[in-house]
């Protein structure tokens, strides 16, 4: 029976640990995702995503290639992105959701800005966490 809450108070005490951990790896994927942005590579950001991931907006699903080169063409270039919460849905599966601001200017040199909230579930391959589905919301202009 000790040894039974023993390992009891062990699993209740790892858990924060391996929300810590989550954390650090989705801050990191969002750090490196913002480079990418800011150089307009579309690549570089499809490189975050596992190799069946998808990005889903209100327009629908698409591949990050494809989602991310419209916006640049558009004229985004800066994504600002914050994490607010994670957690594992199961011990494979770990997902996050967060914050993003992503702003440029448009080919007539109007400014462009949009924010909004994003989701997003992962997945392990190889020995990197990789995107397997991230959603963005753009919040609608207050009146």
């Amino acid at each position: 029976m000790k040894r039974l809450a023993f390992v009891g108070c062990l699993s209740i005490l790892a858990a924060p640990v391996m929300a810590d951990d989550i954390r650090g790896e989705v801050t990191k994927i969002i750090k490196d995702y913002e480079g990418c942005y800011a150089k307009q590579d579309a690549q570089c950001i499809a490189a975050h995503y596992a190799k069946d991931g998808v990005f889903i907006n209100a327009a629908g699903k698409t591949d990050p290639v494809t989602n991310y080169s419209k916006l640049f063409k558009t004229g985004f270039n800066k994504l600002e992105g914050t994490v607010t919460e994670t957690w594992q849905i199961d011990n494979d599966t770990p997902a996050a959701v967060g914050t993003f601001h992503i702003s440029g200017k448009n080919d007539k040199g109007d400014p462009l800005d949009a924010q909004g909230v994003w989701s997003a579930v992962y997945a392990k391959e190889g020995n990197a966490l990789k995107i397997k589905m991230l959603t963005a919301s753009v919040k609608p202009p207050t009146p």
